[in-house]
């Protein structure tokens, strides 16, 4: 009995049947999560790639589109996100972000986890992230303003109008594609500040006298170059000792610093002992004599406004050391002189060309040809020497690139020019015959000038946006306004301070599209 017993129990110690099953169960209860995990890696990472690249084609379709504002640019991307997104049923976009910033669009999208069983731990959504460098262009950008005597109420309007469009256009991010905006201020002409003597040629003034012979006729001698021309007119003055020479005479046998006073015997005059000047009195002189539209003399100076640019360049955008623009006269003390803000070059400066906008005032009459022909140089490659590198047009035909022109007015072009002077044929409301040349426009009708330098622009793929401000009664400014325009689509004419600046707003977001789409 004792024998079998032990005997069974050496049996039952090597008998393994049984032991796999148990091992395999003990086994699977360690595998099972492990398995699950392996699962759930694989399904995370696949459907993160597919996120990824529904998330990159929504992102770049956004690039390629349109949109600009908040809203839009958000609901373009979510769309083709969704359309672009296949997921399992259960499985749901749980948020999706889509912005600009600069030129950059970034896209943002989470999605809930894919489900394959019960899990041992919680899952977080999984989440992509995607960025693209909108296609863009550089643009340029001239703004004319009107800023004649009939603007004074609607000033203030003009000026927010004006720096919500800078704000708009002007992008803080000015890398890789740059938004610059220039400024043209004009009444009765353009104020060019410190690039007048490049952009209308040198002004002669007086030349300094070291002596004058008692002859005839008389010769006088200059300390330097007098740059004088025989047969002009000149004035001498301040002579000490030959007192009696002061006056005018006729320029005659001049060398480079000597000329003869024609017509003039100094035999029996007292000897001339020191001091003196002497101008000229032509057109590119300091004092410029002329006959006025009242038949009375005047002596006029030069200031830094400048008038049309006349001759076979009058409506191009040629160079100006070859071809300079018209010399803007003024009778001294007026009021009207010249407009006080001058023109600022292109400028990616917001602060700086707001701060430019908010000293705009109202003043004098309107030469609106003249501001739309430096709304031209402004953004031309070929004015770019007037102005600092940074502030140069780009060569016609770069690619990337946009040129635009807003041209503004309030009223009629009324004011053309004879030789800095405003024409005797100008409208009444350029002023009295006081202030005015006798001799008519050198270049005709502004109306008429302003319509070739429109034509001429546009031949240079300009882009013309134009702003008719409270003319509805005045059909020759409408007209210009539509003929002027790149497309119809491009006019404007607004009608109150309101409007006005719902019309700036307007054109600077079409720009921002344009920028863009182009």
């Amino acid at each position: 009995m004792t024998g079998r017993v032990k005997a069974r129990c050496v049996a039952g110690l090597r008998d393994e049947r049984g032991a796999t099953a148990v091992f395999f169960a003990v086994g699977l209860l360690l595998l099972a999560p492990a398995t699950m995990g392996l699962i759930d890696i694989y399904m995370i990472t696949t459907q993160r790639g597919q996120l990824q690249d529904a998330l990159d084609t929504a992102t770049l379709y956004v690039a390629r589109s349109n949109a600009t504002a908040a809203g839009a640019v958000q609901s373009t991307g979510d769309a083709a996100l969704r359309a672009n997104l296949k997921l399992p049923t259960g499985q749901v976009i749980t948020s999706s972000s889509f912005v600009l910033e600069g030129i950059t669009i970034k896209g943002r999208a989470t999605i809930t986890p894919p489900s394959v069983g019960p899990r041992l731990w919680a899952q977080a959504d999984i989440a992509a992230t995607s960025e693209v460098l909108r296609n863009s262009n550089n643009v340029e950008v001239a703004l004319v303003l009107d800023t004649t005597g009939s603007m004074s109420a609607q000033m203030g309007n003009l000026r927010t109008a004006a720096k919500d469009l800078v704000d708009l256009v002007v992008k803080d991010q000015q890398t890789p594609y740059y938004t610059k905006v220039a400024l043209v201020p004009y009444s009765n002409s353009v104020n060019v500040g410190a690039y007048a003597q490049q952009a209308r040629g040198l002004i002669r003034g007086p030349a300094s006298i070291s002596g004058i012979t008692r002859a005839n006729p008389a010769v006088v001698t200059t300390s330097a170059d007098h740059n004088l021309v025989n047969g002009e007119t000149v004035t001498i003055s301040g002579v000490k000792g030959m007192t009696t020479i002061s006056g005018e005479y006729v320029v005659a046998n001049r060398t480079p610093k000597t000329f003869e006073l024609k017509s003039t015997n100094t035999s029996s005059a007292n000897k001339y002992t020191s001091g003196g000047t002497v101008q000229c009195l032509s057109e590119d002189c300091q004092s410029f004599k002329f006959t006025g539209a009242d038949n009375k003399t005047k002596y006029w100076a030069p200031t830094n406004c400048v008038s049309e640019r006349i001759g076979a360049e009058a409506y191009t955008d040629a160079a100006p050391g070859a071809n300079p623009v018209g010399r803007r006269y003024y009778k001294p003390n007026d009021g009207e002189a010249c407009y006080t803000q001058p023109i600022m070059p292109l400028s990616t400066n917001k602060t700086a060309l707001k701060s430019a906008i908010d000293k705009l005032a109202d003043n004098g009459s309107t030469a609106g040809q003249i501001g739309l022909a430096w709304g031209w140089y402004m953004v031309s490659p070929n004015f770019g020497s007037l102005f600092p590198s940074e502030s140069r047009g780009a060569a016609y035909g770069t690619r990337e690139l946009l040129k635009v022109v807003v041209l503004m007015t309030d009223g009629a072009f009324n004011t053309p020019y004879c030789k800095g002077v405003v024409a005797k044929n100008a409208d009444s409301g350029s002023g009295g015959t006081d202030i005015k040349i006798n001799c008519n426009a050198t270049n005709g009708d502004p109306f008429t000038q302003a319509a070739e330098l429109c034509r001429n622009m546009k031949d240079k793929k300009i882009i013309i946006y134009t702003v008719g401000f409270n003319v509805s009664s005045d059909t020759q400014v409408q007209n210009l306004m539509r003929n002027c325009a790149t497309a119809p689509e491009n006019v404007y004419m607004p009608n109150g301070g309101a409007e006005l600046k719902v019309a700036f707003r307007a054109i600077a977001q079409d720009i921002n599209s344009l920028r863009i789409s182009k």
